[in-house]
């Protein structure tokens, strides 16, 4: 897995660019959105005393207390995540920031003996608290009924064997039963499994991957289509195209999705996966309990949440469509005979989904501190820059120090903080800072943030997002994000990107003006920069990280992610893996880009 995992998050990045068939000429695309700096520029004279106190020393001595194993991973609801809020809030209050956290809960009680303090405005903390539910325990199950009057029969599947559903929400619903094909809809090719049924209300069963992998006349196969349907290396994008089939069938009504493997033969069933999971490999630590599953209590939720995703066995599935004579295996014979769909609802088949879940409650807190901007008419507005504190904490004599993910994006936040509060020029509107609780289990820190937001999302002019800074890319990572770019000339196309300074970076497509600012800011720090810019569709945008709910709520946004490292989501993810090289150009690009943005 670790010698795969660099790749695969490559891929994360690159499989979420624009449809094959919306990029007509790969190598121009690339060419049109990559920013390659020869010679850097001078600073602009307003922000640059900042930018010069923006230092490897500065981030490193920062890192080394926030990775260190004292706060045990900085794990959400844990001492070690308060401490790394109480070090961030003190740092705050040295460099003379505004608290932007809550206003006091309770009512000031006047005081006789200083009748002057009574009377002063409450003042805000730097801390952001909230209340999550976590879900302590969960039992799901499937009841499958077919057939009416005395012929009626049930049967009850069992959770991690027959099927797998993760989830921390309670569920209770029974429906009808549709069979879609593979779930796939592309009329461009003239292959549409979804016509002429009707999903909506129905728990739908659909095949993985796709018709035809190794057949040139599968319609699948056209140019226009396949690397969306056939890459050249798998996706991590929760759960790759099953989960982008499963979403567009949700949008049509769709009250549960079942999903089964299309081929056994290699990988073998749900079963092996299952069983796989709880093997214990030397290469990894034995770990006795898994993360926290929390949630924000009336929250509205992102786009994949609540959304009943099920992958069930072949012998499930069958069970399914034994009501209606039919097999998986039957099934994808009379799709493949002539690549035309076959889809229809089960009669007299319904499937009753449940999910029982036990919880308990965990408070936690954002850290929020900001500068006021310079120009009266527009400091009630501002950039916000953020990055998530928490990480995975410890797991037996384990601990997760998280230094890359994501102490780095976190002390980028700070020494952001520290250059704006020491540049004499402030620029014309606010600069928000956040340190967010909660990315890792669900985003819940930003989230909360936007739905009680310092400024409001109308006067959030942009939000730039740091999560893993730390690490630069190597060159067989390059090599292999040019060769899945179909550039005809990836050698002509590698020589001119310098390895070292490559960032490819994600901002929102409907910004120009933030792109600007970073191509700006860009000519004065020297990266060779990459844009990719994503349309406002979270179903297809890499929104794995805290700049989706500012997505989903309409505001401009930037994700900055540097290499990735193999001791990703390890123990071994400590400090001494890093130099500060890159955390240091990183955010020197994106203070000086959030100046100019806060300046215009």
């Amino acid at each position: 897995m670790k010698k795969l995992l660099f790749a695969v998050v490559i891929l994360s990045f690159f499989l979420a660019m624009p449809a094959a068939q919306e990029q007509k000429d790969p190598a121009a695309d690339v060419m049109k959105n990559l920013q390659l700096v020869e010679k850097t520029i001078a600073v602009p004279a307003r922000p640059l005393a900042g930018f010069d106190h923006i230092t490897v020393k500065d981030l490193m001595a920062m890192m080394a207390f926030l990775s260190h194993d004292l706060l045990e991973g900085r794990e959400v609801g844990t001492r070690g995540y308060d401490t790394a809020a109480a070090y961030a809030q003190s740092l705050f209050t040295l460099w003379g920031l505004k608290p932007g956290g809550d206003l006091p809960k309770a009512p000031v009680v006047p005081s006789r003996g200083n009748p002057a303090r009574s009377a002063a405005r409450p003042e805000r903390s730097f801390l952001q608290e909230f209340v999550m539910k976590e879900a302590l325990a969960s039992t799901a199950s499937v009841l499958l009924e077919q057939g009416s009057g005395e012929a009626r029969r049930t049967r009850a599947f069992a959770p991690q064997v027959d099927f797998v559903f993760d989830s921390s929400l309670p569920l209770d619903l029974s429906a009808p039963v549709v069979f879609a094909g593979y779930g796939i809809s592309e009329r461009s090719v003239g292959y549409d499994d979804l016509a002429g049924i009707d999903v909506k209300d129905k728990v739908v069963l659909i095949l993985s991957d796709a018709p035809g992998k190794d057949d040139p006349a599968s319609p699948l196969q056209r140019k226009e289509v396949k690397d969306k349907y056939f890459p050249a290396m798998p996706s991590m994008r929760r759960g790759g195209a099953d989960f982008v089939k499963a979403s567009a069938i949700f949008k049509r009504g769709a009250l549960a999705v079942l999903v089964v493997k299309s081929d056994i033969s290699a990988g073998g069933d749900i079963h092996w996966e299952i069983v796989g999971q709880r093997q214990v490999r030397d290469e990894k630590p034995i770990l006795p309990d898994e993360r926290k599953k929390l949630l924000i209590p009336g929250s509205k939720g992102m786009p994949w949440e609540g959304r009943s995703l099920v992958r069930v066995s072949r012998e499930m599935a069958d069970a399914v469509l034994a009501g209606a004579g039919e097999t998986v295996a039957g099934l994808q014979s009379k799709i493949a005979a002539r690549y035309r769909p076959h889809s229809f609802a089960l009669k007299g088949t319904r499937l009753s989904l449940g999910n029982t879940v036990n919880y308990g409650l965990v408070k936690s807190a954002n850290v929020i501190a900001w500068i006021e901007g310079s120009d009266p008419q527009l400091r009630d507005q501002a950039v916000v820059v953020g990055a998530h504190l928490d990480h995975l904490g410890r797991r037996g004599d384990y601990i997760f120090n998280g230094a890359e993910d994501n102490a780095s994006g976190a002390c980028g936040v700070l020494a952001m903080a520290r250059a704006l509060a020491l540049n004499p020029e402030k620029p014309k509107r606010s600069v928000v800072f956040c340190l967010w609780t909660g990315e890792e289990e669900g985003l819940l820190g930003s989230r909360w943030y936007v739905e009680h937001p310092l400024f409001g999302m109308e006067k959030t002019a942009a939000y730039l997002n740091l999560d893993m800074i730390a690490m630069p890319w190597s060159e067989a990572g390059l090599q292999r994000m040019v060769r899945m770019l179909n550039v005809k000339d990836s050698e002509a196309l590698l020589k001119k990107i310098r390895v070292e300074k490559f960032l490819p970076l994600s901002l929102a497509a409907e910004a120009p003006e933030l792109r600007g600012a970073l191509e700006e800011a860009n000519r004065s720090v020297g990266l060779d920069i990459l844009f990719r810019e994503t349309p406002r569709d979270m179903d297809r945008m890499s929104g794995g990280s805290d700049h989706a709910p500012f997505a989903m709520a309409g505001r401009p946004w930037a994700f900055f992610i540097s290499g990735m490292s193999d001791v990703y989501h390890t123990p071994g993810d400590s400090m001494e893996k890093f130099d500060g090289t890159v955390m240091e150009r990183m955010s020197r690009l994106i203070y000086l880009a959030a100046y100019l943005l806060a300046d215009k």
